[in-house]
């Protein structure tokens, strides 16, 4: 499988908060590399419906959530995504999917099917785990299904990615689960890379 070892893609913003000046400002992080292209479905070679992602509901909130020794989890109030996580994991596997393979996302402007346009797929993404543990890994973990549109037969993938998270701040943390989250939009890619040729077996890796 293709490696992906980039740099980190942690964004960190800082904003003051005007109400209290004695306040610590706030550090806004995103899981996506910045000045990513945003592609046009006229120039993509592959058209694909992300279906809204699914993350547990103990993470899924605005700050960044890390875990303590124990597995007690550490919401960091001080640090904040800068977007919803779905949407921090719908930009990485977006861009996953156009570095790859020029698929372009359709969810938000759906495209009518056409015998001469681009194939068309719908993938269902779920984010099993997203989970940081500073001085020690940074993991993602998710679960996929993805069929050709209009009724092709559905496939379902799961990949789970370890990064080494030696440092213990939250910067370094995010800058690991954006690897991490980075290696698995690129298994999608592989899997939708694989079904579009037709391998026997789409998730496998030979």
């Amino acid at each position: 499988m293709t490696p992906w070892l980039r740099p980190a893609a942690a964004v960190a913003l800082t904003v003051g908060l005007a109400a209290c000046g004695s306040s610590a400002p706030l550090r806004y992080h995103a899981l996506s590399q910045p000045g990513t292209a945003t592609p046009s479905h006229g120039s993509a070679a592959l058209l694909v419906e992300v279906l809204p992602i699914a993350v547990p509901e103990r993470i899924n909130r605005e700050e960044v959530v890390l875990t303590a020794p124990g597995g007690h989890l550490d919401v960091r109030d001080g640090d904040r995504w800068a977007a919803p996580l779905a949407d921090e994991i719908r930009q990485m596997v977006d861009d996953a999917l156009w570095r790859r393979l020029r698929a372009a996302d359709t969810y938000a402007a759906p495209v009518a099917a056409s015998a001469d346009g681009p194939p068309q797929y719908r993938l269902a993404l779920r984010l099993e785990r997203l989970e940081a543990i500073p001085g020690h890994q940074a993991v993602t973990e998710a679960t996929w299904t993805l069929r050709r549109l209009p009724q092709g037969t559905p496939i379902i993938c799961r990949a789970t990615a370890v990064e080494g998270l030696p440092a213990t701040t939250p910067e370094a943390a995010v800058a690991a689960l954006s690897l991490s989250s980075a290696r698995v939009g690129d298994s999608i890619a592989t899997s939708l890379e694989r079904l579009a040729n037709g391998t026997t077996n789409p998730c496998g890796e030979g």
